[in-house]
């Protein structure tokens, strides 16, 4: 598949082709580039992550 087709796909249909060619690394990028712009999206750094999951490994 090429680019253009990529972006013609939702970012439901472009997961389910994800799914089923997941050697395709190009159709990969363009689908983690769809989830860089998804609206609501919270940033956070790898220490924030390593914070809260040594946190929440304590409390388990």
């Amino acid at each position: 598949m090429t680019e253009s087709n990529f972006k013609d796909m939702t970012r439901q249909e472009l997961l389910a082709y994800v799914r089923r060619n997941p050697q395709d690394t190009e159709a990969f990028h363009r689908y983690v580039d769809m989830l860089r712009t998804v609206p609501g999206r919270v940033k956070i750094s790898a220490e924030q992550i390593e914070t809260e999951l040594a946190k929440r490994l304590q409390q388990s």
